[in-house]
């Protein structure tokens, strides 16, 4: 009997946990590609990596990031305009590289970490694949000359072009972790609020 409570709890909260995911995708996500705001895919995807940290305090078994994940990837594929498979995979990849984290390794505030850095660098090597598909992948050519170009304008001998990318990579890796670690310290908070104050 305790064990079948404890199933029912986990379906509910990770039902919880999606339908929150799937309302900020509507929502905030609908806001910021209707602005044309620049990086709303990074902001985005901050906000997933805080949501899926504090999920997996909340939702511990294996497979509960892949059933969020997939839940609100498919409520977004389905209320699109038209039939746009790229936030599917996106949602979904996220969720993939969160489950795979935090089942390989314990839930900790360093795999939190971790998982924040691994998926917000995703996020930067999927837009980058999806100019190149798009648009073709001379593009990235394109960049890297533009960057070279202003590099030479600044007198700075040399490519700055690898330096400005190391610097774009750490940046992502950086603020992927502290999102991580963010959504681990809100969910250690929310414990112990729960704990203090029992329903």
């Amino acid at each position: 009997m305790k064990n079948d409570d404890i199933k029912y709890r986990d379906i509910k909260t990770t039902a919880l946990f999606s339908a929150l995911w799937t309302a900020i995708e509507l929502s905030i996500g609908t806001l910021l590609h209707a602005s044309k705001i620049p990086f709303r895919g990074t902001i985005l995807t901050i906000i997933a990596i805080i949501l899926i940290t504090i999920s997996r305090s909340f939702v511990n078994y294996k497979g509960s990031i892949i059933a969020i994940s997939s839940v609100t990837a498919t409520l977004k594929l389905v209320t699109l305009p038209g039939f746009n498979i790229t936030p599917f995979f996106a949602i979904f990849i996220e969720g993939l590289i969160g489950e795979i984290v935090f089942s390989l390794f314990s839930y900790s505030r360093l795999t939190s970490i971790i998982n924040g850095s691994l998926t917000l660098l995703y996020t930067l090597i999927h837009s980058l694949i999806m100019q190149g598909v798009f648009f073709g992948f001379g593009i990235y050519k394109v960049y890297l000359g533009i960057i070279n170009k202003i590099g030479k304008e600044m007198n700075y001998n040399g490519e700055i072009s690898y330096l400005v990318v190391s610097l774009i990579i750490l940046s992502y890796l950086i603020l992927g972790a502290f999102a991580g670690w963010f959504g681990w310290k809100t969910a250690k908070r929310a414990k112990e609020i729960l704990q203090e104050n029992p329903t």
